[in-house]
């Protein structure tokens, strides 16, 4: 990294001398590509966080709000992202010089240090959920499902809970504990969570989460994204990770076949449908009434 006045790079040859500015006046040589825009944002923004808490070293910084929870790897709502700035607290008082690119909050308190995220230091995450309180209550859901993953989960509900009662009184608790009922252990992702909400909020009963699935006529049991076990209805998130994969798109194609012909109705969701969800609603609202009639007619 080059923080030298005295050096060749600069503001105006950074770029051609092959660097990225992470902080004016803070350059380091440019990352390799890995043709992944997610992955390449992604490391830049850890390269700038680990040069923002390198210059307030004398404030004993960790990282705050959303800049912790992006270092923890919880997927964030997009409105709730911020990979342009770095977010910090400090313990010494307001009033300190901003620097571009580091938003810089007073009140560390004394707080232990959690752990250390790609060697970045940060609070317990359900300290972060509270500073972004203020956000819609949806929005605070889909950040407290991300810290209970079904695979390689931060918390548990009882870690979240324990969490809250000692942090009673503090700005956020009363919209965490509303919300929290909400909340939910294994999911796999950001978009599962958001069709877990829309339907609800849609009048429709809350599916389960990631249920397991009994296939009798191949003696094997699935998880589907989002399922209503007695009407045998699943919900499944398309996403575009596999697009391309043939052998995996196979897998998919199987799989599915295989949830049919176990009697599951399954309806696949997109993220362009989660933005006009109303014939999403439509179609799981319609299986539900179609189960449920057939099971009542029996």
């Amino acid at each position: 990294m080059n923080t030298s006045p005295d050096t060749a790079v600069n503001h105006r040859n950074y770029q051609r001398l092959g660097y990225v500015q992470l902080l004016r006046g803070i350059y380091a040589p440019a990352l390799q590509p890995t043709g992944n825009q997610y992955t390449d944002r992604r490391q830049l923004w850890l390269a700038k966080a680990k040069a923002a808490l390198a210059h307030y070293a004398d404030g004993n910084p960790v990282l705050w709000g959303p800049s912790a929870l992006q270092a923890m790897g919880v997927a964030l709502p997009s409105g709730a992202e911020d990979w342009d700035q770095v977010h910090i607290l400090v313990d010494y008082p307001k009033g300190r010089s901003q620097r571009d690119g580091v938003v810089s909050h007073d009140g560390l308190a004394g707080r232990p240090i959690w752990r250390y995220c790609n060697g970045l230091p940060v609070l317990h995450p359900v300290d972060h959920w509270l500073q972004m309180a203020g956000l819609s209550d949806d929005d605070m859901i889909l950040i407290g499902d991300g810290f209970l993953r079904r695979k390689n989960p931060l918390l548990t509900m009882q870690d979240m809970l324990d969490r809250l009662s000692q942090l009673e009184g503090h700005h956020g608790v009363k919209q965490a504990r509303r919300v929290i009922k909400l909340v939910r252990e294994g999911t796999d992702s950001i978009y599962e969570s958001k069709t877990r909400l829309v339907l609800y909020r849609a009048g429709l009963p809350m599916p389960q989460v990631n249920p397991a699935v009994w296939c009798e006529p191949i003696d094997y049991y699935y998880h589907v994204d989002l399922g209503y076990i007695e009407e045998q209805v699943g919900i499944e998130f398309d996403g575009q990770v596999h697009v391309g994969d043939t052998h995996q798109m196979n897998i998919d194609a199987d799989r599915r076949r295989h949830l049919q012909d176990a009697g599951w109705i399954i309806i696949n969701v997109t993220a362009a449908r989660l933005r006009e969800p109303a014939e999403l609603i439509r179609s799981v609202e319609n299986a539900l009434i179609l189960r449920r009639t057939g099971k009542n007619g029996r």
